[in-house]
């Protein structure tokens, strides 16, 4: 606000005078602002950068997402592969482009920028978004590896939130979980939490966030759908894993019956102490697991001790160095990342069938056979 303060002497004259240079002062003022205003929305798209950016593989098409950038009229969408350089392939008022007819078994790479029309017919343009990129496998089935990049695009930008994911009747998969791409209210909603939040004072604000099933749920979907309002994958965090498994997704064991650990493997509790479930990134040579999922007070990466209890394990290291690495801004405020022992013997397991008849999720890269710091070092190689 800007105060505006006129002095006039009594011999300037009639009321009339005075009103006039008040009038003057008032339109000057206007004038003066309203440049300001312009001159500020034309430069505050050069200052942003669109979010979210996502690409994953459903039955050999790319699905294309990020999150709305308030500024915007509208997006351009570049595109590269093995054999072609950065170009320009669309342009829409969507935050979302599902791509059809390109090479199976070539890598594609992405960017977006957001663009605000000017008076002058000119557009402006903002910063250009974090590059993705996804490979076709041969046979156009989604793999592994997509599910844990999809399942890594929450970390950093989404809080914990209990029913986040769910419907408002609490019965089945909400409106977030059965649409592609990240919710750009869970950004908001992270935006500005301090490191003593506390996901009880947010509890069923469902919208805003996730909670465990919640976020396995929106994850599952995510390589299953190229559209919005698809059946859901939200239920009990206990019943998760099992029911994949009835799906057809893949086998199941009980949590005795648990020898090993393996990429994407989805882990629900079979006990009544946790009521939990997390999906697997990779085991280690000592036995700990590094596991992803949402958890007070977020989506991060995490890593569990040895099966001894020991919790300076190789899984915790690493857990602790991408998230440092990669989340820095998070990792200051929410530096815990061990899980204890519990993780490797209160969990029956859901592993991805990905040979013969009937797949839903392939392994061409072989992350099922890899090591977790094998698993993160390409995960995270494309990332910047």
């Amino acid at each position: 606000m800007y105060n505006v303060y006129v002095v006039i002497n009594k011999k300037w004259g009639s009321m009339k005078i005075r009103r006039n240079i008040i009038v003057a002062v008032v339109i000057i003022w206007t004038m003066m602002n309203l440049c300001n205003f312009q001159s500020f929305a034309a430069t505050t798209i050069n200052e942003n950068k669109v979010n979210g950016i996502m690409s994953t593989i459903v039955d050999g098409e790319i699905v294309l997402t990020w999150e709305k950038l308030n500024q915007a009229d509208g997006y351009r969408i570049y595109e590269a592969s093995s054999l072609k350089k950065y170009r320009l392939i669309s342009q829409t008022k969507k935050t979302k482009l599902v791509l059809k007819g390109r090479e199976k078994g070539d890598t594609y790479r992405y960017y977006v920028k957001a663009y605000k029309n000017q008076s002058n017919g000119k557009k402006t343009y903002s910063k250009i978004s974090k590059k993705v990129s996804v490979r076709i496998p041969d046979n156009g089935i989604s793999t592994i590896k997509n599910f844990l990049q999809t399942a890594i695009a929450p970390i950093g930008s989404t809080m914990y939130v209990w029913g986040g994911g769910w419907n408002e009747p609490d019965t089945a998969a909400g409106k977030e979980a059965k649409t592609t791409g990240l919710s750009k209210s869970w950004r908001n909603f992270a935006k500005n939490k301090s490191a003593d939040y506390n996901y009880r004072n947010y509890r069923y604000q469902i919208h805003d966030g996730l909670d465990c099933s919640g976020y396995v749920g929106w994850c599952v979907y995510n390589v299953m759908n190229t559209q919005n309002n698809q059946s859901g994958y939200v239920l009990s965090a206990s019943k998760q894993a099992n029911k994949f498994a009835k799906l057809g997704f893949g086998s199941y064991r009980s949590a005795s019956k648990v020898k090993n650990y393996k990429a994407g493997d989805i882990m629900s509790s079979t006990c009544s102490c946790c009521g939990h479930v997390w999906i697997v990134i990779g085991q280690c040579e000592d036995g700990s697991v590094v596991l992803v999922h949402a958890s007070p007070p977020g989506v991060q990466i995490n890593g569990t001790t040895t099966p001894s209890g020991e919790k300076n394990s190789q899984a915790y290291r690493l857990a602790k160095k991408y998230m440092k690495k990669y989340y820095p801004a998070w990792y200051k405020k929410y530096s815990d990342v061990s899980k204890g022992p519990a993780y490797l013997s209160h969990y029956g397991q859901m592993r991805w069938k990905t040979t013969g008849e009937n797949v839903y999720l392939s392994d061409p890269e072989h992350y099922q056979k890899k090591s977790a710091e094998k698993i993160l070092k390409d995960l995270f190689k494309t990332v910047k």
